[in-house]
């Protein structure tokens, strides 16, 4: 319904009253739920006001929907206040939502794929840019509103302001939204999170500094180590892998080395400050000698001259340092004896010193086979031998060809489905048991693929619950290719699934989180929620991740659902409280 009255309009539309003057273009702001992916094809959406629900120690995030009738150019956001009362909530940070390529969809696909006609998804988030949006395009803005165990429980009203042109005049536009905090506080999350990160190689670095080289090593290396850190631990990641062979300085003398670990120390230490070290993950000793299914064999440092340049290089990208260039030998050459028997017991010694020996756990070799179990198996003894009472953990697509090599198993999930009567059995013996995807599982699994709704990533830990397995691993927190923000992001000519490879991504000596990866730290956030409802009633805990979680590849596809199940666990962790 339409009535002209003067220089006004008013339109109703889906229960919303705007307010037009004739010069207005016709700027409609929508609160959509941030589980929701707004692709850019996208022109119908009804006002969905709801109150965003928190436990204290959460991180509320809004998405708000710009829908333009004209052109509006220059838009910039800020969140102007947060209150309940007396109460504000301060810290909060508002960011552009940008959108990515999918040259290819992976395969097979899942039930609940995200089809997009004009082939942009959404993902990173842009706090420090200004978009400008055509007519009838619409632009997703996030606004993430931090909480503390200080934190006043209690209703909040915020406000976010858009700024933007519209032809020659200026235009500003106000949208408010509402936080509840609920009186339930999280601590330190219990489940164990590792993004691998590859930070270590300079040459991811220099797409942070403008495709300009980077030394390793030097200040600045360092300082884009610790933003890394930061951004990492803010995300809720405790657990970080650091290559000890790679980070450790040699001397060789006849067949005896020295080690310095002081460059180890000082990474494990940056993540240690800002609180994402709770475990170190001591990174891969051992590496494929060939095809996919060849032995292991080991990485051993030793003097560079024309024997050693023949033999198989390894993925350092240190190839030689220090007159050391880095090998791959099989387990039983003497020469890879001989460095085991002196590395390994030198970094037990260390790791005592620094306190760090009851945090560590050791990679041998990421994702064997049945086929080449057997030298994985030899090395693994190795390990044990010589860093006894240190853990060791892999990602595996095998199971029963392990056993007694590995005491932290990461299965792929769906190996983990196949095989769960024979992870319920290592449990029982005292085995810690996580899960990782990756490349796969595909099909109708939870992953983190840009084409999957968001709630699949974050239910990846409510997977964990249900399962109880007590970790989570993935490769890809920022393997980059060179302008990535532009790039194709079904990587390797659509071999890996778009996403895989990152889950940030790099700016001018800055990094961008995601809407994927604040969906998988609030994922993280529910797994402590639903421990917490567990200590209070157990039956309770698994009915509300059964209700989620319907099996290892199927699970509640609504959102309003989830977000039903969500409240009544705050609800239930209110009482009493």
């Amino acid at each position: 319904m339409i009535k002209k009255s003067g220089l006004f309009i008013l339109l109703f539309i889906t229960s919303t009253f705007y307010i037009l003057s004739k010069d207005d273009k016709q700027v409609y702001l929508y609160q959509v739920d941030p589980l929701i992916k707004v692709l850019k094809e996208r022109n119908y959406f009804r006002e969905e006001i709801d109150t965003i629900r928190v436990a204290k120690g959460e991180v509320a995030s809004v998405q708000i929907v710009v829908h333009g009738q004209a052109e509006i150019r220059n838009m910039q956001a800020t969140v102007t206040g947060i209150s309940s009362g007396s109460s504000k909530l301060t810290g909060a940070t508002a960011g552009w939502v940008g959108y990515v390529r999918v040259g290819r969809s992976y395969n097979p696909p899942s039930k609940d794929i995200i089809r997009s006609t004009s082939g942009y998804f959404p993902d990173p988030i842009f706090p420090d840019s200004a978009f400008s949006i055509k007519p009838g395009e619409v632009q997703p803005l996030w606004i993430s509103v931090p909480t503390d165990a200080a934190t006043t429980p209690g209703l909040y009203k915020g406000s976010v302001q858009i700024k933007g042109e519209v032809g020659k005049k200026k235009k500003t536009w106000t949208k408010d939204f509402y936080i509840r905090v609920y009186p339930v506080t999280l601590g330190k999350s219990p489940l164990y999170i590792t993004n691998w990160s590859a930070h270590f190689s300079p040459t991811t670095l220099s797409y942070l500094n403008n495709n300009e080289p980077l030394e390793a090593y030097s200040p600045l290396y360092w300082e884009l180590i610790e933003m890394h850190a930061k951004i990492m631990a803010s995300h809720r990641q405790n657990v970080h892998r650091i290559y000890p062979i790679w980070h450790t300085l040699y001397t060789y003398d006849n067949g005896k080395y020295t080690f310095d670990f002081s460059r180890f120390d000082k990474e494990a230490e940056i993540f240690d400050a800002v609180g994402a070290l709770e475990r170190i993950e001591g990174g891969h000793l051992a590496w494929r000698s060939g095809a996919w299914d060849d032995p292991f064999f080991v990485e051993v440092p030793l003097p560079d001259n024309e024997e050693t340049a023949k033999l198989r290089t390894t993925p350092n990208p240190m190839k030689v340092e220090n007159g050391i260039r880095f090998t791959l030998l099989p387990v039983d050459d003497e020469r890879a004896k001989n460095f085991i028997t002196q590395f390994l017991p030198a970094l037990k010694k260390h790791l005592e010193e620094k306190g760090w020996l009851d945090r560590y756990m050791q990679h041998i070799a990421d994702e064997p086979t049945a086929k080449n179990a057997e030298s994985y198996v030899t090395i693994s003894n190795y390990i044990h031998e010589f860093l006894p009472g240190v853990k060791v953990l892999d990602a595996v697509l095998t199971s029963k060809e392990l056993a007694g090599a590995i005491d932290v198993w990461v299965p792929e999930l769906d190996i983990l489905h196949k095989d769960y009567s024979f992870y319920t059995d290592l449990k029982k013996e005292g085995k810690e048991i996580w899960f990782y995807t990756c490349v796969g599982p595909r099909g109708n699994y939870a992953n983190r693929f840009i084409e999957l709704p968001l709630n699949q990533t974050r239910y990846l830990h409510w997977i964990n619950y249900k399962y109880d397995a007590t970790g989570y691993l993935h490769w890809g927190l920022n393997y980059w290719v060179k302008d990535q923000l532009n790039a194709d992001a079904s990587r390797d000519s659509g071999r890996l699934p778009a996403g895989d490879n990152c889950i940030i991504y790099p700016g001018y000596r800055k990094l961008y989180t995601s809407i994927r990866f604040e969906a998988m730290r609030d994922g993280i956030d529910d797994y402590q929620l639903l421990k917490m409802v567990e200590n209070k009633d157990a039956k309770r805990a698994k009915s509300f991740a059964d209700a989620i979680i319907l099996n290892f590849n199927d699970y509640e596809a609504s959102v309003t659902s989830f977000r039903s199940i969500r409240k009544q666990m705050l609800d239930f962790l209110c009482k009493d409280n």
